[in-house]
């Protein structure tokens, strides 16, 4: 039987918002997720961050758990809004002190530390400014912010993950309404934002290449494998638009920066597709080159047939009780739809 690599990094991994709690200590700025879960009806039991496991001051009992538990790695994310709580302008350094505490604290026990740039909490700040991810402005704020922990934790963290789930927190935040900004639909802005988001995320790679870091850099995807219910042309077919609008229109950007032919096309005649610039084309390929990862948090995988014209639309009610059937079919008339239950396939 073939071993893992002894240098393999087994780890373990966290999300600021979901752990640190401290939302305003130490000159923290609110998230938008600070102010998200407020909202009446959009947490379990209006559960909040506002303390979690409180990570914040538990970190080092944390850590030494994972060196207990032989973890090799540990990756976190860093929260935006305790770097810079405007979203821009001035550095806390308190917010400074904290994460490179965390750092050494992994070194310390030959903890392997991976940073996560972007998991979800972006400075309320910002949205108040622009929208957040709705306005093109956020590339330089995003490219600034992460520059600055390029600058301060470069020597010393030789993994960086840009973005963690793009096309979670963008399908949740435009189209479900079941994250921030809470938008129910807007498939038009859902497009655009992901292309501001590909665009951050480009800039970034070439920041950390042009500042002369040998580390690595890629971001991370929520990847869910397709299967065709059976052999038969029109399902197959379906697999294959499922993988264009659900897999490769991210995918194709990392590893190849550009959108995949077919999904563009069938977006543009939607009138929702991006709108991408020849010189933004351009930096998306560049930045392709110039990654050495590309991480996969894997869930689950799903089979495809063909969905009729007249068929089921893509927000069916999401099963929240644990009770088997409770959830709903869903897909894109015309195109696909993932059944739930699967019988027997005759050839």
């Amino acid at each position: 039987m073939k071993r893992f690599p002894e240098n393999f990094l087994w780890g373990s991994a966290s999300a600021a918002y979901q752990i640190e709690g401290a939302y305003n200590i130490d000159g923290k700025g609110l998230s938008n997720w600070d102010k998200f879960v407020r909202i009446p009806g959009k947490t379990f039991k209006a559960t909040t961050g506002d303390v979690a496991v409180d990570h914040y001051h538990r970190y080092k009992e944390d850590i030494a758990l994972m060196a207990e538990m032989g973890l090799k790695t540990y990756r976190f994310s860093i929260a935006w809004s305790r770097i810079f709580p405007n979203g821009h302008g001035e550095v806390n350094q308190k917010g400074i002190e904290f994460y490179q505490n965390i750092i050494d604290e992994c070194l310390k026990y030959g903890i392997e530390p991976m940073v996560t740039i972007f998991h979800w909490d972006l400075p309320q700040a910002l949205v108040d400014e622009y929208n957040g991810w709705e306005d093109e402005k956020i590339v330089d704020d995003f490219v600034n912010y992460a520059k600055t922990l390029f600058k301060v934790f470069g020597k010393s963290v030789k993994y960086w993950i840009t973005l963690n789930e793009q096309n979670i927190f963008t399908s949740l935040g435009w189209l479900t309404a079941q994250h921030p900004p809470g938008k129910k639909d807007d498939q038009k802005m859902f497009y655009q934002v992901n292309h501001h988001a590909f665009l951050a995320h480009a800039k970034t790679v070439l920041a950390y290449r042009e500042m002369r870091y040998s580390g690595n850099i890629g971001a991370s995807f929520a990847y869910t494998p397709s299967y065709a219910l059976d052999c038969k042309p029109e399902n197959a077919m379906s697999k294959m638009n499922f993988d264009d609008l659900r897999n490769y229109w991210w995918l194709d950007v990392y590893a190849y920066g550009e959108y995949p032919r077919a999904a563009m096309k069938y977006l543009q005649n939607l009138g929702v597709a991006p709108e991408v610039t020849e010189e933004e084309k351009l930096l998306l390929k560049k930045a392709a080159q110039e990654i050495n990862f590309m991480g996969v948090n894997y869930y689950q995988s799903c089979v495809c047939e063909y969905n009729p014209i007249d068929g089921v639309g893509p927000y069916g009610v999401t099963n929240t009780t644990g009770k088997k059937g409770s959830s709903q079919v869903t897909g894109v008339p015309g195109l696909y739809k993932n059944p739930q239950k699967i019988g027997r396939a005759h050839v």
